[in-house]
Protein backbone atom coordinates (compact mmCIF):
# COMPACT_ATOMS: atom_id res chain seq x y z
CA UNK A 1 0.00 0.00 0.00
CA UNK A 2 1.30 3.44 -0.88
CA UNK A 3 1.48 6.12 1.78
CA UNK A 4 -1.85 8.01 1.96
CA UNK A 5 -2.11 11.53 0.54
CA UNK A 6 -1.53 14.52 2.86
CA UNK A 7 -4.61 15.32 5.00
CA UNK A 8 -5.57 18.54 3.19
CA UNK A 9 -5.22 16.95 -0.23
CA UNK A 10 -7.16 13.88 0.90
CA UNK A 11 -10.04 16.00 2.22
CA UNK A 12 -10.23 17.80 -1.13
CA UNK A 13 -10.26 14.48 -3.01
CA UNK A 14 -12.99 13.08 -0.76
CA UNK A 15 -15.18 16.13 -1.32
CA UNK A 16 -14.70 15.98 -5.11
CA UNK A 17 -15.34 12.20 -5.27
CA UNK A 18 -18.51 12.43 -3.19
CA UNK A 19 -19.85 15.36 -5.23
CA UNK A 20 -19.18 13.41 -8.44
CA UNK A 21 -20.68 10.17 -7.06
CA UNK A 22 -17.51 8.23 -7.80
CA UNK A 23 -17.04 6.23 -4.59
CA UNK A 24 -18.26 2.64 -4.38
CA UNK A 25 -20.93 2.01 -1.77
CA UNK A 26 -21.60 5.69 -1.15
CA UNK A 27 -24.43 7.88 -2.40
CA UNK A 28 -24.74 11.63 -2.44
CA UNK A 29 -25.43 13.75 0.60
CA UNK A 30 -23.80 15.88 3.27
CA UNK A 31 -20.15 15.18 4.05
CA UNK A 32 -19.22 15.39 7.73
CA UNK A 33 -15.69 14.80 9.10
CA UNK A 34 -15.77 12.29 11.97
CA UNK A 35 -12.13 12.70 12.96
CA UNK A 36 -8.88 10.78 12.82
CA UNK A 37 -8.01 7.74 14.92
CA UNK A 38 -4.74 5.87 15.24
CA UNK A 39 -5.11 4.19 11.83
CA UNK A 40 -7.96 5.82 9.91
CA UNK A 41 -9.51 9.16 9.01
CA UNK A 42 -13.30 8.95 8.73
CA UNK A 43 -16.17 10.90 7.19
CA UNK A 44 -19.92 10.41 7.39
CA UNK A 45 -21.59 10.70 4.01
CA UNK A 46 -25.35 11.19 3.75
CA UNK A 47 -27.87 11.22 6.57
CA UNK A 48 -30.43 9.03 8.28
CA UNK A 49 -30.50 5.31 7.62
CA UNK A 50 -28.71 5.71 4.31
CA UNK A 51 -25.66 7.37 5.90
CA UNK A 52 -22.34 5.66 5.30
CA UNK A 53 -18.89 6.00 6.83
CA UNK A 54 -15.83 6.37 4.61
CA UNK A 55 -12.60 5.24 6.29
CA UNK A 56 -9.22 5.99 4.74
CA UNK A 57 -5.98 4.61 6.25
CA UNK A 58 -3.58 7.13 7.75
CA UNK A 59 -0.50 4.96 7.33
CA UNK A 60 0.97 2.40 4.95
CA UNK A 61 -0.33 -1.16 5.05
CA UNK A 62 2.78 -2.65 6.69
CA UNK A 63 2.26 -0.24 9.61
CA UNK A 64 -1.39 -1.17 10.19
CA UNK A 65 -2.16 -3.50 13.11
CA UNK A 66 -4.42 -5.51 10.79
CA UNK A 67 -5.06 -5.37 7.07
CA UNK A 68 -8.14 -3.58 5.76
CA UNK A 69 -9.23 -6.77 4.02
CA UNK A 70 -9.12 -8.76 7.28
CA UNK A 71 -11.16 -6.14 9.12
CA UNK A 72 -13.65 -5.96 6.25
CA UNK A 73 -14.17 -9.73 6.39
CA UNK A 74 -14.88 -9.45 10.11
CA UNK A 75 -17.37 -6.63 9.49
CA UNK A 76 -19.24 -8.85 7.03
CA UNK A 77 -20.11 -11.08 9.97
CA UNK A 78 -21.42 -8.29 12.22
CA UNK A 79 -25.24 -8.03 12.15
CA UNK A 80 -26.34 -4.40 11.51
CA UNK A 81 -28.38 -4.35 14.71
CA UNK A 82 -25.24 -5.08 16.76
CA UNK A 83 -22.73 -2.75 15.19
CA UNK A 84 -21.14 -1.28 12.13
CA UNK A 85 -21.09 -3.62 9.15
CA UNK A 86 -19.33 -3.93 5.79
CA UNK A 87 -20.51 -2.09 2.66
CA UNK A 88 -17.61 -1.73 0.23
CA UNK A 89 -13.83 -2.18 0.09
CA UNK A 90 -11.31 -0.71 -2.34
CA UNK A 91 -7.87 -2.22 -1.78
CA UNK A 92 -6.05 -0.47 -4.62
CA UNK A 93 -5.05 3.13 -5.24
CA UNK A 94 -6.45 3.46 -8.76
CA UNK A 95 -9.51 5.40 -7.67
CA UNK A 96 -10.51 9.06 -7.20
CA UNK A 97 -8.92 9.15 -3.72
CA UNK A 98 -5.60 7.74 -4.86
CA UNK A 99 -5.55 5.44 -1.83
CA UNK A 100 -7.42 2.35 -0.54
CA UNK A 101 -10.61 2.95 1.40
CA UNK A 102 -13.42 1.17 3.18
CA UNK A 103 -17.13 2.02 3.41
CA UNK A 104 -19.23 0.83 6.34
CA UNK A 105 -22.67 1.48 7.75
CA UNK A 106 -23.03 4.41 10.12
CA UNK A 107 -23.92 3.82 13.78
CA UNK A 108 -25.74 6.91 15.08
CA UNK A 109 -25.45 8.07 18.68
CA UNK A 110 -22.67 8.99 21.08
CA UNK A 111 -19.90 7.28 22.96
CA UNK A 112 -20.94 5.46 26.13
CA UNK A 113 -20.19 7.53 29.25
CA UNK A 114 -19.63 6.68 32.89
CA UNK A 115 -22.95 8.28 33.82
CA UNK A 116 -24.77 5.89 31.48
CA UNK A 117 -23.74 2.84 33.51
CA UNK A 118 -26.57 1.28 35.49
CA UNK A 119 -27.79 -2.25 36.18
CA UNK A 120 -30.05 -2.01 33.13
CA UNK A 121 -27.30 -0.71 30.87
CA UNK A 122 -24.86 -3.35 32.10
CA UNK A 123 -27.34 -6.18 31.49
CA UNK A 124 -28.19 -4.95 28.01
CA UNK A 125 -24.52 -4.48 27.13
CA UNK A 126 -23.62 -7.97 28.39
CA UNK A 127 -26.33 -9.37 26.13
CA UNK A 128 -25.02 -7.39 23.14
CA UNK A 129 -21.46 -8.66 23.65
CA UNK A 130 -22.70 -12.26 23.91
CA UNK A 131 -24.76 -11.84 20.73
CA UNK A 132 -21.73 -10.36 18.98
CA UNK A 133 -19.59 -13.35 19.98
CA UNK A 134 -22.31 -15.73 18.77
CA UNK A 135 -22.47 -13.93 15.41
CA UNK A 136 -18.68 -13.92 15.04
CA UNK A 137 -18.57 -17.65 15.75
CA UNK A 138 -20.62 -18.35 12.61
CA UNK A 139 -18.94 -19.17 9.32
CA UNK A 140 -15.42 -20.41 8.59
CA UNK A 141 -13.04 -20.25 11.50
CA UNK A 142 -9.38 -21.03 12.09
CA UNK A 143 -8.47 -23.95 14.30
CA UNK A 144 -9.02 -23.05 17.93
CA UNK A 145 -5.53 -22.37 19.22
CA UNK A 146 -4.71 -22.46 22.91
CA UNK A 147 -5.03 -19.10 24.63
CA UNK A 148 -1.68 -18.20 26.16
CA UNK A 149 -1.59 -17.87 29.94
CA UNK A 150 -1.66 -14.44 31.54
CA UNK A 151 2.04 -14.65 32.31
CA UNK A 152 2.93 -15.70 28.76
CA UNK A 153 0.91 -12.85 27.30
CA UNK A 154 2.57 -10.46 29.73
CA UNK A 155 6.06 -11.48 28.67
CA UNK A 156 5.11 -11.19 24.99
CA UNK A 157 3.84 -7.67 25.66
CA UNK A 158 7.04 -6.64 27.42
CA UNK A 159 9.21 -8.20 24.70
CA UNK A 160 7.36 -6.27 21.96
CA UNK A 161 7.79 -2.94 23.73
CA UNK A 162 11.35 -3.78 24.70
CA UNK A 163 12.26 -4.25 21.04
CA UNK A 164 10.50 -1.15 19.71
CA UNK A 165 10.41 1.38 22.57
CA UNK A 166 12.78 0.11 25.31
CA UNK A 167 12.75 3.48 27.06
CA UNK A 168 9.10 2.99 28.03
CA UNK A 169 10.00 -0.04 30.18
CA UNK A 170 12.62 1.89 32.15
CA UNK A 171 10.27 4.76 32.92
CA UNK A 172 9.88 4.83 36.75
CA UNK A 173 6.09 4.66 36.43
CA UNK A 174 6.44 1.28 34.72
CA UNK A 175 9.56 -0.20 36.31
CA UNK A 176 8.18 0.24 39.82
CA UNK A 177 4.97 -1.67 39.15
CA UNK A 178 6.29 -4.54 37.00
CA UNK A 179 7.15 -6.95 39.86
CA UNK A 180 3.66 -6.74 41.37
CA UNK A 181 2.10 -6.83 37.88
CA UNK A 182 3.93 -10.07 37.07
CA UNK A 183 2.96 -11.63 40.42
CA UNK A 184 -0.71 -10.84 39.86
CA UNK A 185 -0.68 -12.29 36.36
CA UNK A 186 0.94 -15.46 37.73
CA UNK A 187 -1.80 -15.70 40.36
CA UNK A 188 -4.44 -15.55 37.61
CA UNK A 189 -2.69 -18.07 35.34
CA UNK A 190 -4.75 -21.13 36.41
CA UNK A 191 -7.94 -19.60 34.93
CA UNK A 192 -6.36 -19.86 31.46
CA UNK A 193 -5.76 -23.62 31.61
CA UNK A 194 -7.38 -25.37 28.64
CA UNK A 195 -8.98 -22.21 27.20
CA UNK A 196 -9.25 -22.18 23.42
CA UNK A 197 -9.44 -19.03 21.29
CA UNK A 198 -12.86 -17.93 20.08
CA UNK A 199 -12.93 -17.70 16.24
CA UNK A 200 -13.33 -13.92 16.33
CA UNK A 201 -13.62 -11.27 19.04
CA UNK A 202 -13.89 -7.50 18.76
CA UNK A 203 -10.47 -7.06 20.34
CA UNK A 204 -10.80 -3.35 21.20
CA UNK A 205 -14.12 -3.05 23.01
CA UNK A 206 -13.19 0.10 24.95
CA UNK A 207 -15.87 2.60 25.90
CA UNK A 208 -15.02 4.84 22.94
CA UNK A 209 -16.00 1.99 20.60
CA UNK A 210 -19.43 1.52 22.22
CA UNK A 211 -22.05 3.85 20.77
CA UNK A 212 -25.26 4.56 22.67
CA UNK A 213 -27.92 5.12 20.05
CA UNK A 214 -30.91 7.48 20.16
CA UNK A 215 -33.01 4.40 20.89
CA UNK A 216 -30.97 3.73 24.04
CA UNK A 217 -29.32 0.62 22.56
CA UNK A 218 -25.54 0.14 22.57
CA UNK A 219 -23.79 -0.86 19.34
CA UNK A 220 -20.15 -1.48 18.47
CA UNK A 221 -17.77 0.22 16.05
CA UNK A 222 -14.08 -0.02 15.02
CA UNK A 223 -13.22 -3.69 14.49
CA UNK A 224 -9.62 -2.96 13.49
CA UNK A 225 -8.22 -5.25 16.20
CA UNK A 226 -10.73 -8.08 15.67
CA UNK A 227 -9.39 -11.60 15.33
CA UNK A 228 -9.27 -14.96 17.13
CA UNK A 229 -8.96 -14.50 20.87
CA UNK A 230 -10.34 -14.91 24.36
CA UNK A 231 -13.89 -13.59 24.87
CA UNK A 232 -12.80 -12.45 28.35
CA UNK A 233 -10.69 -9.75 26.70
CA UNK A 234 -13.81 -8.09 25.27
CA UNK A 235 -15.24 -8.03 28.80
CA UNK A 236 -12.16 -6.30 30.23
CA UNK A 237 -11.72 -3.33 27.93
CA UNK A 238 -14.97 -1.48 28.63
CA UNK A 239 -13.70 -0.46 32.07
CA UNK A 240 -12.92 -1.57 35.58
CA UNK A 241 -10.77 -0.41 38.47
CA UNK A 242 -7.80 0.55 36.28
CA UNK A 243 -8.71 3.60 34.21
CA UNK A 244 -7.07 6.52 32.46
CA UNK A 245 -7.62 8.56 29.34
CA UNK A 246 -10.91 8.50 27.41
CA UNK A 247 -11.12 4.74 26.92
CA UNK A 248 -12.40 3.18 30.14
CA UNK A 249 -15.40 3.49 32.43
CA UNK A 250 -14.70 3.41 36.18
CA UNK A 251 -16.47 0.27 37.39
CA UNK A 252 -16.65 -1.11 40.91
CA UNK A 253 -15.87 -4.78 41.61
CA UNK A 254 -19.61 -5.35 42.05
CA UNK A 255 -20.26 -3.74 38.65
CA UNK A 256 -17.75 -6.07 37.05
CA UNK A 257 -19.13 -9.21 38.72
CA UNK A 258 -22.68 -8.35 37.66
CA UNK A 259 -21.60 -7.63 34.07
CA UNK A 260 -19.56 -10.82 33.64
CA UNK A 261 -22.15 -13.01 35.38
CA UNK A 262 -24.91 -11.72 33.12
CA UNK A 263 -22.72 -12.24 30.05
CA UNK A 264 -22.02 -15.84 31.07
CA UNK A 265 -25.70 -16.55 31.69
CA UNK A 266 -26.88 -15.01 28.43
CA UNK A 267 -24.06 -16.54 26.36
CA UNK A 268 -25.47 -19.99 27.04
CA UNK A 269 -28.92 -18.92 25.84
CA UNK A 270 -27.55 -17.74 22.47
CA UNK A 271 -25.63 -20.94 21.88
CA UNK A 272 -22.10 -20.12 23.02
CA UNK A 273 -20.59 -23.30 24.40
CA UNK A 274 -17.95 -23.56 27.13
CA UNK A 275 -15.49 -24.32 24.30
CA UNK A 276 -15.93 -20.71 23.16
CA UNK A 277 -14.41 -19.47 26.40
CA UNK A 278 -17.76 -18.17 27.63
CA UNK A 279 -17.65 -20.51 30.60
CA UNK A 280 -18.69 -20.14 34.20
CA UNK A 281 -18.30 -16.69 35.77
CA UNK A 282 -15.49 -17.49 38.20
CA UNK A 283 -12.95 -18.31 35.48
CA UNK A 284 -14.24 -15.56 33.21
CA UNK A 285 -13.81 -13.02 36.01
CA UNK A 286 -10.24 -14.13 36.66
CA UNK A 287 -9.31 -13.92 32.99
CA UNK A 288 -11.07 -10.57 32.65
CA UNK A 289 -8.95 -9.28 35.54
CA UNK A 290 -5.80 -10.46 33.79
CA UNK A 291 -6.77 -8.75 30.54
CA UNK A 292 -7.49 -5.55 32.44
CA UNK A 293 -3.89 -5.56 33.66
CA UNK A 294 -2.47 -6.57 30.28
CA UNK A 295 -4.45 -3.99 28.35
CA UNK A 296 -3.84 -1.11 30.74
CA UNK A 297 -0.09 -1.70 30.88
CA UNK A 298 0.01 -1.88 27.09
CA UNK A 299 -1.87 1.40 26.90
CA UNK A 300 0.41 2.98 29.50
CA UNK A 301 3.44 2.00 27.41
CA UNK A 302 1.76 3.39 24.31
CA UNK A 303 1.06 6.70 26.03
CA UNK A 304 4.68 6.89 27.19
CA UNK A 305 5.84 6.30 23.62
CA UNK A 306 3.98 9.49 22.67
CA UNK A 307 5.22 11.58 25.58
CA UNK A 308 5.76 14.59 23.34
CA UNK A 309 1.98 15.10 23.25
CA UNK A 310 0.62 16.60 26.46
CA UNK A 311 -2.60 14.59 26.62
CA UNK A 312 -0.72 11.28 26.41
CA UNK A 313 1.57 12.29 29.26
CA UNK A 314 -1.48 13.09 31.39
CA UNK A 315 -3.15 9.80 30.48
CA UNK A 316 0.04 7.89 31.28
CA UNK A 317 0.02 9.42 34.78
CA UNK A 318 -3.63 8.44 35.26
CA UNK A 319 -3.06 4.85 34.13
CA UNK A 320 0.05 4.45 36.27
CA UNK A 321 -1.64 5.76 39.43
CA UNK A 322 -4.68 3.59 38.86
CA UNK A 323 -2.55 0.50 38.22
CA UNK A 324 -0.56 1.03 41.42
CA UNK A 325 -3.79 1.30 43.41
CA UNK A 326 -5.09 -1.93 41.87
CA UNK A 327 -1.86 -3.85 42.54
CA UNK A 328 -1.33 -2.66 46.12
CA UNK A 329 -4.86 -3.14 47.49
Amino acid sequence: MHAPPPPDDLARRVRAAVDAGRLHGVGSGPLTPLGAGESYTAWRIGSGRRARVLRVPRRAGREMPRSMAAEFEALRRVPPEIGTSAVSLETGSDNPLGTPYMVTTHVPGRVLRAGDWSPGTATALAHRVARLHAALAAGPAPSAARVLSAGEQGEELLAWWGERHPDTLTDPRVASLLPAWRRELARLDPAFSGVRAHPLIHGDLVATNVILGPDGVSRFIDFEWSGPGDVAKDLALIGGRVTGGPWYLPLTPDDVVAFVTEYSRYAQSVGLSPDSGADEPRRLLARRSAYELLDRLGNLLYCLSRSGEACYGMWADELARSMVTRLTD
